[in-house]
């Protein structure tokens, strides 16, 4: 097994409790009708093309109302409420990234999915994320994983041998694509899996 130099975390998923649910079952009551919004109105492949900075909410937002007038309130609420899809931290994981930061045997860094409009309220709620010494944002860059070019980006930004990083993500996707280009991966589940294999492999 290659060894590792670098850690290189994903953040929503693996890191960061981030569900839309946790606003909008505070706005409907019926949970048939708010999968409904999530997977039809504020659906999944709207959120992405936040992410990579493709919509931004000044017309974004606009522009759902008038297809979904019945959901007016509900989402404004993606923007006015943003914040409320945050649970916190993941705890466990969290504790294994302060871990690593306290051993300083290994470089710690994040590649993220996240809109550039919303990054504000991650670096003002998540007092950890101060343990990279870099992060990757999508919606800053105009790129999002699973695309090749954004793994490029970053390897390169951060001087990265892509053989000996390994990064951890809760999307098959992503993991995929970043095996494909030479990464060490683990696709996260819990964090009690990710510390065995961190343990494994000798990073912790």
């Amino acid at each position: 097994m290659q060894e590792i130099e670098t850690v290189l975390f994903d953040l929503g998923g693996v890191l960061v409790d981030w569900d839309p649910r946790h606003l909008y079952r505070k706005i409907f009551s019926d949970t048939a009708e708010m999968e409904y919004f999530l997977s039809e109105v504020c659906h999944p492949h709207w959120n992405f093309l936040h992410d990579k900075a493709a919509l931004e909410f000044e017309t974004s937002i606009p522009e759902q109302q008038h297809r979904h007038p019945e959901y007016h309130d509900a989402i404004a609420a993606w923007r006015d409420r943003w914040p409320e899809m945050l649970a916190g931290s993941i705890i466990g994981t969290e504790r294994l990234l302060e871990e690593l930061k306290r051993k300083n045997t290994v470089r710690l860094f994040a590649l993220t999915n996240w809109s550039h409009q919303t990054w504000p309220h991650a670096l003002e709620k998540f007092a950890f994320l101060k343990n990279f010494e870099g992060i990757l944002v999508s919606g800053q860059e105009k790129l999002a994983k699973p695309d090749p070019r954004i793994f490029e980006l970053t390897a390169n930004r951060f001087g990265l041998d892509p053989k000996t990083t390994l990064f951890i993500d809760d999307s098959e996707k992503n993991i995929q694509q970043a095996r494909e280009m030479g990464f060490a991966t683990h696709w996260f589940r819990d964090p009690i899996r990710l510390r065995k294999d961190l343990t494994e492999r000798g990073v912790l």
